[in-house]
């Protein structure tokens, strides 16, 4: 059987199962994200008794600490179809592995301190997986980008063939855009706070009065929290959650690295259109079930799709900050317990597809070398442009003049010999300042290397930057 179906009646979502995200399918299941739960009910307790609360015991603290990885998933869903809970049901479900801990787990907290807690655990850890992926792709893309680096090619504005670029430089605008995504994400990951333990509302009451009035032992109990879950501190204030602007700008961030793919991979697919690139095609590959000769680009094709996916989920969480009435509502967990998992998710199958694009992508030489001797008279034209103004002609007339005579060839049905036809104009051309231009055509090198500018060190300084980014 094909191992994308299955004889399930029920609904199955492709996110884990055909776009594959191993990773991130170890951080977002439900086994561990329950674990990280539990562990955040004994860091609260372990924490609270150290800091002189006499009702919590080491006997039910070890207690917990032993069944932390015991979950009966059917009797906390059972839970929760009686009491209509989820957090509630956990509590209960541990409190049965654990007789003498049943009676503090939970103290002082809010169902917030254990959803908003582990949603920024698994968010933490989902970025430093994401970070490896993209240095990985920002690596062989440099590789790339070296390897090509001197490979003239057309450029194209507005679609049409501009001025000379080079295979290299192209990918080297790919790579600027990633570094901007790696740093973005990198810098907020590092900036990252914990909401910790903020009691219902966010004012530390319940905390204030478990600890007699002492704000000093709500400070040392935060910073306990964030010492053992790797945050460098908690938010200065919150509601019952932390403020969902922090999602907005990560989603800001996902989003924007979703559209870099989209655009690298949109680039790929219309120059492999154009017979200049490939993508990767395994022997054995069927591109079309009718057109057998079809080598379609659908790892860039997927890649699009799946990110335009993330990019609109930007949207939805913005939505969902400017809906958090006052302290809060709860018409943001639903969303975010799908789109937050679902966006980490897809991004790790995006990085995977793409590294594999980027380490197999096929460079058609020969095709592009074509191109390239095709439009060698039309990009000859912009170094006559530059050189005649700085002999002394007008550049405006020169460059209507030049307009004229490319026009013409652009028509001409004689694509094949542009070279040929611009000479017998310039040579036949009755304006004065032909024979200049005649005359400093034919001192123009005609070799492509000498019409790609400053590349090569622009190049040299971009991956020079890259390697001290990463």
């Amino acid at each position: 059987m094909n191992c994308f179906l299955s004889d399930d009646a029920s609904y199955q979502s492709q996110i884990g199962k055909r776009y594959k995200a191993k990773h991130m399918s170890k951080i977002w299941n439900s086994r561990n994200r329950t674990i990280i739960m539990r562990k955040l009910w004994i860091a609260l307790a372990r924490s609270s008794k150290e800091l002189g609360i006499d009702c919590i015991t080491d006997e039910g603290i070890l207690e917990m600490e032993l069944a932390i990885d015991n979950i009966d998933f059917n009797k906390i869903d059972e839970y929760e179809k009686t009491i209509k809970h989820d957090i509630m049901a956990h509590i209960l479900a541990f409190g049965d592995l654990c007789p003498n801990a049943k009676k503090f787990i939970h103290l002082g907290a809010t169902s917030c301190y254990i959803t908003d807690n582990t949603d920024l655990i698994q968010i933490k850890k989902s970025i430093k997986e994401l970070l490896q992926f993209l240095l990985d792709i920002i690596i062989r893309l440099e590789t790339f980008i070296e390897k090509y680096k001197l490979q003239p090619t057309l450029s194209y504005t507005h679609l049409q063939a501009a001025q000379l670029t080079t295979v290299g430089k192209r990918a080297a605008l790919w790579l600027n855009d990633l570094l901007d995504d790696y740093s973005s994400l990198k810098n907020y990951s590092k900036n990252l706070l914990f909401r910790g333990a903020k009691g219902t509302t966010g004012s530390e009451d319940s905390f204030m009065t478990l600890f007699d009035g002492s704000k000093d032992k709500c400070e040392k109990l935060n910073e306990s929290l964030c010492l053992e879950f790797g945050f460098k501190q908690t938010v200065f204030v919150c509601g019952q959650t932390y403020s969902r602007k922090t999602d907005v700008k990560l989603f800001n961030i996902l989003s924007d690295i979703s559209q870099t793919f989209y655009k690298i991979c949109n680039d790929i697919r219309l120059l492999a259109s154009k017979g200049e690139l490939g993508e990767p095609f395994t022997e054995n590959q069927v591109g079309s079930s009718a057109m057998v000769y079809k080598q379609n680009p659908i790892k860039c094709e997927k890649i699009c799709s799946l990110s335009r996916y993330i990019s609109n989920q930007q949207l939805s969480m913005s939505q969902t900050y400017i809906n958090q009435w006052c302290e809060r509502t709860l018409d943001d967990s639903a969303i975010r317990r799908i789109i937050i998992p679902d966006c980490f998710m897809l991004l790790e199958h995006i990085c995977d597809e793409f590294k594999a694009i980027i380490s197999g992508i096929r460079v058609f030489v020969p095709t592009i070398n074509k191109h390239v001797e095709e439009h060698m008279p039309f990009i000859m034209t912009e170094k006559l442009l530059m050189m005649g103004t700085m002999q002394g002609l007008d550049r405006q007339e020169l460059h209507e003049t030049l307009r004229q005579i490319t026009s013409y060839i652009y028509v001409s049905e004689q694509i094949a010999s542009k070279e040929t036809i611009l000479e017998d104009i310039l040579l036949s051309n009755a304006n004065p300042n032909a024979q200049k231009i005649y005359e400093m055509y034919k001192s123009l090198s005609t070799n492509p290397v000498d019409y790609i500018g400053n590349i090569e060190t622009q190049i040299d300084k971009l991956l020079q930057y890259s390697r001290s980014v990463i």
